[in-house]
């Protein structure tokens, strides 16, 4: 790393200020892609399931720096009593939350500490924009076997349980870790 800006530090207060001034822009382009993505789960078609199978766990999942440049774009994954409901349909583009080096080619910075602040800074909008659609006619029509399990996952790196969603719409948040 040459400059002070590149520090990882740095980085992490740069990406603290971008979310600051992005994050209406970002957070209502998350909650459109969720709404998308609900209708995709829903639809035949891009299931591959006629009928529906109900889901209880969707999770969206990116490969990260496993291809070059890194693939941010967590598609969605669903599974339930029945088996898999759908695999790779819909998703949430979160690659604002993972600043790239000048190349484009890997993240910012190798340091731990970053890719999890990264990570839990992704995570956390995404919880907004679940909270935003809970009680949407998208979510509610979504065929379910009772509470929705939301993770996001970044493949090798990162895996977490963003929020339980009822089928009434209330979101419940996971225990938190002691």
């Amino acid at each position: 790393m040459s400059k002070d800006t590149d520090k990882p530090d740095n980085i992490i207060n740069n990406l603290k200020n971008m979310n600051a001034t992005q994050n209406d822009a970002i957070h209502q382009l998350i909650k459109t892609e969720l709404l998308d993505s609900l209708s995709l789960f829903a639809n035949t078609e891009y299931t591959g399931y006629d009928p529906i199978r109900p889901v209880g766990k969707i999770m969206f999942t990116a490969q990260g720096e496993i291809t070059s440049p890194p693939d941010l774009e967590f598609m969605g994954y669903g599974a339930g009593s029945e088996g898999e409901t759908f695999s790779e349909c819909g998703g949430v583009n979160l690659e604002s939350f993972f600043p790239l080096d000048s190349d484009g080619d890997y993240f910012a910075s190798d340091a731990e500490d970053f890719i999890e602040k990264c990570f839990k800074d992704a995570a956390s909008a995404l919880l907004k924009g679940l909270q935003s659609i809970s009680k949407s006619d998208a979510f509610i029509a979504l065929p379910k076997d009772g509470p929705v399990v939301f993770v996001l996952n970044l493949i090798d790196q990162a895996n977490k349980v963003i929020c339980r969603i009822h089928p009434n719409g209330d979101v419940e948040l996971p225990p938190n870790k002691k």
